[in-house]
């Protein structure tokens, strides 16, 4: 839901970046992190902004506070069998930084990742809409077209200049604000399924392109391990129905609840928007084994949702496509690298153990007890502690 970096010649999905980053902020005594340790309380999540996303929500949400973070996230799976990744970052601790990660997987399957730092007087930010720059590079929409553009000279000579048009309208849990106290963290699914069209650049040569896409927008206050211990995110699709779910586990100082959300529709309309325990029932079976050590909390491959009126979503991990024990495997990525005693300091006194597995997976969406349609798609889990 919610969240590539190279990593031994392998890439990795961006909220890892972001996660290293907080990981080293929370151990830090630069930390100014709220003490506050109230409990997730699903009846007062913020519940004011109505069902339809307005313009400004995709606008940038933070104020450039200390600890606060936003990111902007597309990919796309075009039609020559290559995906693209970006993401534009802003990020508020130790010091202002803001930066493009970009990850490009060619039809081969070879894969191409740079993280781009900018300064600060390179970028700009509206709140009105999305409309972020930074230099030559841009992402910018209305919630129905974006534009989403990256500069290959900045890229070593990977890039695009590519379209996205929504096929389904926007979608977030309530006011999309997961919040436990004064710390939260934030998602907006700005387009859950779209068309994507355009040119990509692959090593200075320009083509011209055709293929589907996703936008998500994140922002947040603390770092997310200050708040969920693991997390179960989905997105897929099944006939004409666009499917995102996610299960937030939450740590036991706010509460140990798991936070489920659900999402299904067309082009037409909306079948399912529920969050919370009071709207959803979830389900987990067939236990992965010999992926984690044994500290780590039991994890499942089978993951099944249900409302209450019994439209359901029965995911089957079927194959992983990353399975990445972070601390081990990860480098801080430059300008950290100077640091890297002390990065690796703070990874063994941070108290916590990161996993992230991704799954090829296939579905069944059960809408009622006649109708059932078979789907595919992408189940990740991050295991935090």
């Amino acid at each position: 839901m919610f969240f590539k970096m190279l990593l031994d010649k392998k890439p990795i999905s961006s909220p890892i970046i972001l996660f290293l980053f907080l990981v080293l902020q929370s151990c830090s005594r630069l930390y100014l992190g709220s003490n506050n340790q109230e409990i997730f309380n699903e009846s007062i999540q913020p519940n004011q902004l109505g069902e339809t996303v307005q313009l400004w929500e995709d606008g940038a949400r933070t104020d450039d506070s200390n600890n606060q973070f936003e990111w902007w996230y597309f990919d796309a799976e075009l039609d020559d069998g290559s995906l693209v990744v970006a993401y534009f970052y802003k990020v508020h601790f130790l010091k202002d930084q803001f930066f493009i990660g970009f990850n490009y997987t060619s039809p081969e399957k070879k894969d191409f990742f740079k993280l781009k730092h900018f300064k600060k007087n390179e970028v700009s930010f509206q709140s009105d809409s999305c409309a972020v720059l930074m230099n030559k590079n841009s992402f910018s929409g209305n919630l129905n077209d974006y534009n989403i553009v990256l500069n290959p000279d900045d890229f070593d000579g990977f890039g695009f200049n590519l379209n996205l048009k929504s096929l389904v309208g926007p979608y977030r849990p309530q006011d999309g604000i997961i919040k436990a106290g004064s710390d939260y963290f934030a998602w907006l699914a700005a387009v859950p399924n779209g068309n994507v069209d355009g040119t990509i650049t692959v090593r200075g040569e320009e083509k011209k392109i055709n293929g589907s896409g996703y936008h998500d927008h994140n922002w947040g206050n603390t770092p997310l391990q200050k708040l969920f211990k693991s997390w179960t995110w989905f997105r897929g699709k099944a006939g004409p129905y666009t499917v995102i779910l996610a299960e937030l586990n939450a740590v036991e100082s706010r509460g140990g609840f798991d936070i489920p959300i659900l999402f299904v529709a067309d082009k037409n309309k909306v079948l399912v928007d529920k969050f919370g325990n009071r709207e959803l029932l979830t389900m987990k079976n067939n236990l992965i084994e010999d992926y984690y050590p044994s500290k780590n909390e039991p994890q499942f491959s089978n993951f099944l949702i249900s409302t209450h009126d019994n439209v359901s979503v029965k995911i089957s991990g079927n194959r992983i496509i990353d399975n990445i024990e972070i601390f081990k495997r990860m480098s801080p990525p430059v300008p950290l690298n100077l640091f890297k005693p002390a990065v690796n300091l703070a990874f063994k006194s941070s108290g916590i153990d990161p996993f992230y597995t991704r799954f090829a997976s296939s579905f069944v969406l059960k809408i009622d007890k006649n109708t059932e349609i078979d789907g595919t798609g992408v189940m990740e889990i991050m295991d935090l502690q």
